[in-house]
């Protein structure tokens, strides 16, 4: 038997979930259990003005919505997710359009095939309580404007996968910790991509094809790891790491390298380690290519394209550098070190003295007056070129 009171407390439940049902915008499907709200449909050409009280999370699929406006979600203080996924005329990203979500834990843009750009201050102002993820997935995004994520801070995860991207100056400026940086698909980076951007953990760098320019890195400060990994790279230049500093460890690992210019990893300032391991480098092209002020710079494993002018490797301070990197296909032998000792150590041919050299032979029967034995064969002077080769009979 329910006493008043719970009554009471059922008819208020009830009225709320009536409520926020009835509250569920056009062409959107309120659930209540999982305070979700899903808007979907050809019909749907814009964004939900607001979602009901108690719902946190959005999720905007298979509509025909053609732009994310600016404050496009001023009303929904308390959006913790948002999900954007298969919407086929998404084009534009307008700035500040998620300005004030300070609960916001996620941003994920899914299958969003036109939308190809992240405009400067589009995800500025998020001003965040807690880490946020954003996320492009399957969503061709071609270029990153300058300052398209300025003064958004507390970035947990920002993972980036494009096609024939191309990172603007300053991409990456002004953020305040990002802990994880995952971009894919890169073909054009410019100079100065972390303008003032600090507090990163990893910052992760996959499947480019592209050339690292001078000062690509310039200003960033504090970071774990900056890792470059399964690319193809036409050069990494002089000074492309070149205003860094406070760096735990830089590593190149498995990837395919035309060249690594004279002083690329000179400029970094307080750097723990550098590791380039596991990666086919056509050209080093000098001692300075690993120069460094790295506590430790380990480089093995590496295939190169072998010749005499890697001798330096033999005087390395790193004694093992030229047992542990490889020739590639095309070099007969192993190590670097074996193809330097047979293919570029030649010293001249050994010659042999033959000088000729005469001994004196004594008959030492007639010296004793011993009659001598016709058998005996008995030299007074005997020429020897080159051996002597004396036989009693």
């Amino acid at each position: 038997m329910l006493f008043p009171r719970e009554i009471h407390m059922i008819l208020i439940f009830l009225i709320f979930i009536r409520g926020s049902v009835a509250d569920c915008p056009t062409e959107c499907r309120c659930d209540v259990e999982t305070k979700t709200v899903v808007c979907s449909g050809s019909l749907l050409l814009t964004i939900p003005d607001t979602i009901p009280s108690g719902f946190d999370v959005l999720i905007i699929r298979n509509a025909s919505i053609r732009s994310i406006p600016k404050h496009a979600f001023r009303r929904m203080e308390r959006l913790r997710e948002l999900y954007i996924e298969h919407c086929d005329h998404l084009a534009f990203l307008e700035k500040f359009a998620f300005k004030g979500l300070k609960k916001l834990r996620l941003v994920s843009f899914t299958s969003c095939p036109r939308l190809n750009e992240i405009p400067k201050s589009t995800f500025s102002g998020i001003g965040n309580d807690f880490g946020v993820k954003i996320h492009f997935h399957k969503t061709p995004v071609q270029r990153v404007h300058g300052g398209a994520f300025r003064h958004a801070h507390n970035i947990r995860e920002l993972s980036i996968s494009g096609t024939d991207l191309a990172l603007s100056r300053h991409a990456f400026a002004a953020i305040t910790q990002l802990d994880f940086l995952t971009v894919s698909g890169v073909t054009v980076i410019e100079p100065q991509l972390f303008t003032n951007s600090t507090r990163f953990h990893i910052v992760h760098f996959k499947e480019l094809n592209c050339e690292i320019p001078p000062r690509a890195f310039e200003d960033l400060a504090h970071v774990h790891q900056v890792l470059i990994q399964r690319s193809r790279i036409s050069t990494i230049a002089t000074d492309a790491f070149s205003g860094m500093s406070t760096v735990e460890t830089v590593e190149l690992y498995d990837n395919h390298i035309e060249t690594i210019a004279a002083r690329a990893f000179a400029s970094i300032v307080n750097l723990g380690r550098i590791r380039i391991a596991r990666n086919n480098i056509h050209t080093l092209q000098t001692v300075e290519s690993l120069l460094s002020q790295a506590i430790q710079t380990r480089v093995e494993e590496n295939t190169l394209e072998c010749g005499c002018e890697l001798q330096w490797m033999t005087a390395h301070e790193d004694k093992r550098l030229a047992d542990v990197n490889y020739c590639s296909a095309s070099g007969v032998h192993r190590t670097v070190r074996n193809y330097l000792r047979q293919s570029c150590y030649r010293t001249p041919p050994t010659t042999v003295a033959t000088t000729e050299r005469t001994f004196a032979v004594t008959n030492h029967d007639r010296m004793r007056g011993e009659a001598t034995n016709p058998a005996r064969c008995a030299l007074s002077v005997y020429t020897i070129v080159p051996f002597v080769c004396i036989m009693l009979l």
